[in-house]
């Protein structure tokens, strides 16, 4: 397997399909995200056979040194609890509110045992099968700047929590394109797999000759 490499990353699309921590990956979904300071975003998301989710990000911040792009992998959190250190007070509910309200963000928040600290704040438009919706996002990071809480607050009303770590392209390997179904790659029946491939036309020819050989000498023994 080849590590993949940026270029090869930023060509997935839906149905496409990759290898990570040696589990397949499904592409499912292709989507983008701007805002008017320069801050952008491509994001993959990504299936497993198992139901699995993740969703790969390609970041660039425009505040960081020269432009840098970071590359991401976000789970979401389907029932935290985020509490506000200082007061220890539960805000998971009003986190909605807060993020679209435009108050000023919590300097901390903390999740599962783990503190973050609040770093930036985003508003642009998220572009997705051809939509378009408005999304407000903060940016919170555990003190060794390794895993990061995302809360995403969209005009709809909802509230999307993400827990997110940082990866390198050559994490990926296996990257293949074009591909709908979903068969595993070391399956007999995969597509890229030669080792399990069905017998060639040549190779039924060279077993029927070989037969009728067999059957030949069979016969002239028996006296037939």
């Amino acid at each position: 397997m080849t590590a993949a490499t940026e270029s090869q990353l930023r060509q997935l699309r839906e149905g496409d399909r990759l290898t990570y921590h040696g589990v397949l990956w499904r592409v499912d979904d292709y989507s983008t995200y701007a805002d008017d300071h320069g801050y952008e975003t491509e994001e993959w998301l990504l299936k497993s056979q198992t139901g699995k989710e993740y969703y790969l990000m390609r970041e660039i911040d425009p505040n960081g040194v020269e432009r840098k792009v970071q590359w991401y992998l976000a789970e979401e959190v389907r029932s935290p609890s985020i509490f506000d250190p200082e007061s220890s007070r539960d805000v998971t509910l009003q986190l909605r509110e807060d993020v679209r309200s435009g108050r000023e963000p919590y300097p901390q928040l903390r999740m599962y045992n783990r503190t973050y600290k609040f770093e930036s704040q985003t508003a642009g438009d998220y572009e997705s099968d051809g939509e378009t919706r408005d999304r407000i996002t903060w940016d919170y990071w555990d003190e060794a700047h390794l895993w990061n809480l995302a809360l995403e607050a969209w005009s709809n009303g909802t509230l999307n929590v993400y827990s997110t770590r940082t990866v390198q392209p050559p994490d990926f390997t296996h990257i293949q394109t074009g591909q709908q179904d979903f068969a595993p790659i070391d399956s007999r029946f995969s597509i890229s797999s030669s080792s399990g491939s069905r017998p060639s036309t040549d190779t039924w020819q060279f077993v029927a000759a070989w037969t009728l050989v067999i059957i030949g000498i069979l016969f002239i023994f028996a006296g037939i």
